[in-house]
């Protein structure tokens, strides 16, 4: 069964936001954009997937992991790429949970490092960080309009994401300052 709509809860803002990053395989030709949350270590309980996208969520709703298997050729170029100038903090759950949902429309800027999925026609009314480099529009209705990530960097054979999540969990230990709130850029 497919939804029709990607259903979240928003929650009192939280005073930090998940460290995020955007990695493209490059002999995979897919997406990777792992999300850590500070001085925890969430673990997968259920997904979404649609036939390339597929959100990991844990078992309270956050989301775990992005994977996009579209390769970025087919990324539709827009020239006029422009994404969201605020985002407010909050604490992002997914409802839904092992069920279809439709593919996203992909845009991307020409350099294809950032990237915005469209899962509805709908108007956004608010932004949301979801990670660090991750940004959620959501309706009035609390459904997920769109995606927008942001400065996706190339990688071959995993090293890149093998290295900033040893950088990230290294920085994620209790007594460590929270990531402040980084100036939004698109």
């Amino acid at each position: 069964m497919l939804l029709k709509s990607l259903n979240v809860r928003v929650h009192t803002p939280t005073d930090f936001i998940p460290r995020g990053r955007g990695f493209y395989q490059l002999e995979e030709e897919a997406l990777y954009f792992p999300v850590e949350y500070p001085g925890e270590r969430p673990r997968f309980f259920s997904f979404l997937d649609s036939e390339f996208l597929s959100f990991h969520i844990s078992r309270d709703g956050r989301l775990l992991f992005l994977d996009l298997t579209l390769p970025r050729r087919r990324w539709r170029v827009t020239r006029n790429f422009i994404a969201p100038e605020t985002a407010l903090l909050a604490d992002i759950r997914f409802l839904d949970f092992r069920l279809g949902i439709k593919n996203p429309i992909t845009f991307c800027d020409r350099s294809r490092q950032h990237l915005m999925f469209r899962f509805s026609e709908g108007p956004a009314e608010h932004n949301y960080y979801l990670a660090e480099n991750l940004i959620a529009q959501i309706d009035t209705a609390n459904h997920l309009v769109a995606i927008w990530a942001r400065d996706i960097v190339d990688d071959l054979a995993g090293q890149e994401i093998l290295s900033w999540r040893r950088t990230v969990r290294g920085m994620l230990v209790p007594g460590h300052p929270p990531i402040s709130v980084p100036t939004p850029r698109m």
